[in-house]
């Protein structure tokens, strides 16, 4: 079972809106549909490994239309309810490129994981949204550090520049000492901060770089693997959790990580060509 904790939100996908004239209407193409990092990893893996989603959302119209969906697509779910349901309203502009305005919500509010919830963990997957916030940092920690005591590989999502910023170079460091991941993902961006932060992840470490080759550590070892050429972006949303999703069921499959980084290349190209996340 590949268990990820984090959020599970509302996305808000604004396509051609990155470019508003203020003080008017401006036309784009606006979809709503079920966004969270976490929440797309699950969904990217399901057909193709047993995947559970844990998580807080509200109790109201909006947590049960997202729960239901994340379901539909074969998700064992698993919440806890406190407060609104989360939305991020994402900005989307013709190369494909996204600027986000976050509002997790509920999803900052998870609290301690019932251990039940972990039963069966092969591998844990964290997005790093999940430590932004005290409470949920806490849960998501002692979940993840129960789970690996038990056997599972635990993989961390660096996620986004603004919350590694926030966080700061001690609390990145504590985060990667307390957990140990396996596997960190970062894109090109996140990796640049986390050097500039002097903070240097052990175990595999996977540097996404969009049209060029991901690049993968391994015990000293840096390994360049080529990724096809996208012609057609749409969306970049969830191409990284999509990655994610294909690297961990390949590695569960017995694939090294330059050919685990290879599957999540493969899968991460359909996140491209579609808006929203998948």
């Amino acid at each position: 079972m590949i268990v990820v904790i984090g959020d599970l939100v509302a996305d808000l996908i604004v396509l051609g809106g990155a470019a508003l004239e203020r003080g008017t209407d401006n036309p784009a193409e606006v979809r709503l549909t079920r966004g969270g990092s976490a929440a797309n990893v699950a969904a990217a893996a399901a057909p193709r490994h047993p995947s559970r989603f844990i998580g807080c959302v509200g109790d109201d119209t909006l947590g049960h239309a997202l729960v239901s969906e994340l379901e539909a697509a074969d998700v064992d779910v698993r919440v806890q309810r406190a407060g609104r349901t989360g939305s991020i309203v994402v900005l989307v502009d013709t190369a494909g490129e996204r600027t986000m305005i976050t509002d997790r919500g509920a999803a900052a509010e998870l609290g301690p994981v019932d251990p039940a919830w972990m039963a069966g963990a092969e591998w844990v997957h964290l997005p790093l949204y999940g430590f932004a916030s005290a409470r949920s940092r806490d849960a998501v920690t002692d979940a993840a550090t129960r789970a690996a005591a038990r056997g599972a590989r635990v993989s961390l999502d660096l996620s986004s520049v603004a919350t590694l910023r926030d966080l700061g170079r001690a609390e990145l460091q504590r985060i990667l000492a307390e957990l140990r991941p396996d596997v960190v993902f970062a894109n090109e961006d996140e990796a640049r901060l986390t050097a500039e932060l002097h903070v240097e992840p052990a175990g595999v470490y996977v540097v996404k770089r969009g049209a060029h080759p991901v690049l993968v550590r391994v015990d000293g070892q840096t390994h360049a693997v080529a990724v096809e050429r996208a012609e057609d972006v749409l969306d970049s949303t969830g191409a990284g959790d999509a990655f994610a999703a294909g690297y961990i069921v390949a590695a569960l499959g017995g694939a090294d990580a330059c050919e685990s980084a290879r599957a999540g290349s493969e899968l991460a190209m359909s996140a491209l060509r579609r808006p929203g996340a998948l």
